[in-house]
């Protein structure tokens, strides 16, 4: 008992260092600008791939990719990294990473380090995060731009999957760590196209993440968690995939989705636990290289 006690204490211990520090950089502004911002829908309306920059062939090379974005905030630019499987007719398998994660293929690498599951394996990244501040200090400047945040990844997933599966991949999958597995979730509400979502360490309820933060802080929020679900609650999106393509993880010691406020939403969808907290879970990613690994086998792409 005194062990797995020591092992929650310190998974929550670094979720808390971790969280102090991004609550710090959270704009002041965040919660005043709901007025002011565009929704959530016309944003992603207004944001489109600038196809006439974007080398889009270049995606069928592996390596690393710039994307161009035509947003409501302006030109954005993006990247995808782009691992490929021997077998053109292969599954793509698209990947994102969580919020503040730089370089974005971190987690990525960890996760499928020295494993080479028969996919394309793509990495997207999000808007903003292309230096150690920006994700927060313009990702988080307003409602608007962490719309624009999602609305940018799912462009580029939604370009990478039409390029792939023009070029023979048999369907496309999903998995995100944190921020990542929101914006799988987010993708395959909206489109309902791909054949399975793993979203780990990970929830469509937005709001509820920042208002169990402010608290755990005692930072003021002006807005009240009924008003603020209005707009970053994500799961009636969430609501519209299939539970049985929908197979989630989360830690059992998560500062950042807990598993109180969170579990309940993926009631019918075979919610998967391992025994670690949020960071602690990223940097040490066997159990989810395991679980992604179970989700293929499942999906008869590996034995």
């Amino acid at each position: 008992m005194f062990p797995q006690t020591l092992s929650r204490s310190f998974d929550q211990l670094v979720d808390k260092s971790v969280l102090y520090t991004l609550n710090r950089r959270v704009s002041g502004s965040l919660e005043q600008t709901y007025r002011e911002s565009l929704s959530f829908a016309e944003v992603l309306a207004q944001t489109q791939v600038n196809r006439r920059k974007t080398a889009v062939y270049h995606l069928s090379a592996p390596g690393e990719h710039l994307i161009y974005l035509d947003t409501p905030s302006g030109e954005i630019r993006c990247h995808v990294r782009v691992r490929l499987a021997a077998n053109p007719r292969a599954p793509l398998l698209l990947y994102h990473h969580g919020i503040n994660e730089l370089p974005y293929t971190a987690s990525w690498g960890r996760i499928f380090y020295r494993t080479h599951f028969p996919v394309h394996n793509v990495c997207i990244q999000a808007p903003y995060h292309d230096s150690w501040m920006a994700p927060f200090a313009e990702g988080f400047a307003s409602l608007q731009s962490i719309y624009q945040m999602f609305a940018g990844s799912l462009r580029l997933m939604e370009l990478v999957q039409s390029h792939f599966e023009e070029q023979g991949a048999a369907y496309t999958m999903l998995a995100g760590v944190s921020w990542g597995g929101m914006t799988s979730m987010l993708y395959e509400g909206l489109f309902q196209n791909t054949r399975a979502v793993i979203p780990m360490l990970s929830s469509p309820d937005l709001a509820q993440v920042i208002w169990d933060i402010a608290q755990m802080f005692h930072r003021p929020v002006p807005l009240s968690l009924p008003l603020m679900k209005q707009y970053l609650d994500f799961t009636p999106y969430f609501r519209q995939c299939d539970p049985q393509k929908v197979f989630p993880v989360m830690g059992e010691n998560d500062l950042f989705f807990r598993m109180d406020n969170h579990a309940g939403i993926f009631a019918d969808a075979g919610l998967q636990t391992i025994a670690s907290g949020h960071i602690t879970g990223l940097w040490q990613p066997q159990p989810l290289r395991q679980h992604v690994s179970g989700v293929l086998q499942t999906m008869g792409v590996v034995d």
